[in-house]
């Protein structure tokens, strides 16, 4: 299994530079920058990267074709794919965060709206879109040549919550890309994904399958711990029941859910601090849904990465936030010599 890093979408376009560079050194396979609607532009923080490495795959995490048609994706990915010498990546999404900022509504048909955009952006990559492409949801009028995109094409992953997604992503996609599943319960999303392979006109066409896990290992691991509770509003699709319920008793869930917005104050205060949950319990909710401790506790981290490996992925995500070199030097000293082997 191959070993990724996510970057906070407040970093620069040099310190994801520096950080890419240190990444590649490390054997680390990729590096995926955060597209959020306010912050650095995804694509273009890549840019300088592509020019300062040579193996190093990367591209932005994730881009939903309600904020930008599928074609003007594939132009963007095309241009750093090239300037790459065919080392791009990228994640296709329903939106949410970005749509709600520009105030759009995505179709009641959000997964063939996704699967059209993949069919548009895997047709363009392979330079087949000569013919209107007639969706539903997303067409293409005139004929497009991309006869100048002459690298390797990109990666076209698309990035799923719910098994119908992934049984889609996985008949169509390069990749499918899962989001923050603990590796005791990931079964069930990689036994969809299976199922979509499995209807693929060559079942045995390698399909990568990644997923995100947040990263909160820190020499000091107090700040650790508060780091990772600042981000739980985001994690088990936030907070979803039904994925509490398979950790935690009822009435934990029930007051979980019921103070979900005292997790979204703790992430914009940026506090860390759960009104009304008891740290011991927000501190459990870290452990199961992230890689959340002290330097003493990697050991104990990399027996659950490699659950996820035991249970079909190929790659995984590891999102990094607060000092960023402090997170890649430990994944890079101690994750990575169990991974590259």
């Amino acid at each position: 299994m191959d070993i990724d890093i996510i970057l906070e979408p407040n970093l620069p376009p040099s310190q994801v530079k520096e950080l890419g560079i240190i990444a590649e050194e490390y054997g680390i396979r990729a590096l995926w920058t955060s597209n959020y609607f306010s912050h650095w532009d995804g694509f273009l923080s890549l840019v300088p990267l592509a020019a300062s490495t040579k193996k190093l795959v990367f591209g932005p995490l994730a881009v939903s074709p309600f904020e930008m048609h599928p074609l003007k994706i594939v132009n963007a990915l095309l241009t750093l794919n090239e300037m790459s010498n065919g080392r791009t990546q990228i994640a296709i999404c329903a939106g949410e965060g970005n749509v709600t900022a520009m105030d759009l509504l995505p179709p009641k048909k959000i997964v063939l709206a996704v699967r059209e955009s993949i069919e548009i952006l895997l047709a363009a990559c392979h330079d087949q879109l000569q013919e209107p492409y007639e969706g539903e949801v997303f067409r293409v009028k005139l004929p497009c040549d991309y006869s100048w995109a002459k690298s390797k094409r990109p990666t076209i992953y698309g990035t799923a919550y719910k098994h119908m997604m992934m049984r889609m992503e996985g008949r169509v996609a390069d990749g499918v890309y899962i989001g923050a599943i603990p590796p005791e319960i990931i079964d069930s999303a990689i036994e969809n994904i299976k199922k979509g392979i499995n209807k693929r006109e060559n079942p045995n066409q390698h399909v990568h399958i990644n997923s995100f896990w947040g990263w909160h290992i820190k020499k000091d691991k107090e700040n650790a711990y508060r780091e990772s509770r600042r981000e739980l509003a985001w994690r088990a699709r936030k907070l979803d029941p039904e994925l509490l319920s398979l950790f935690f008793s009822p009435d934990e869930c029930k007051l979980i859910v019921d103070n979900f917005q005292s997790f979204v104050d703790a992430y914009f205060d940026r506090s860390g601090n759960v009104k009304n949950i008891p740290e011991e319990l927000s501190n459990r909710l870290c452990e199961v849904f992230t890689s959340t401790g002290g330097l003493e506790d990697i050991d104990r981290e990399i027996e659950r990465i490699k659950k996820f490996e035991e249970a079909g992925l190929t790659q995984l995500s590891l999102r990094l936030h607060d000092d960023p070199m402090e997170a890649l030097q430990i994944i890079g000293e101690n994750v990575m010599p169990v991974f590259s082997q």
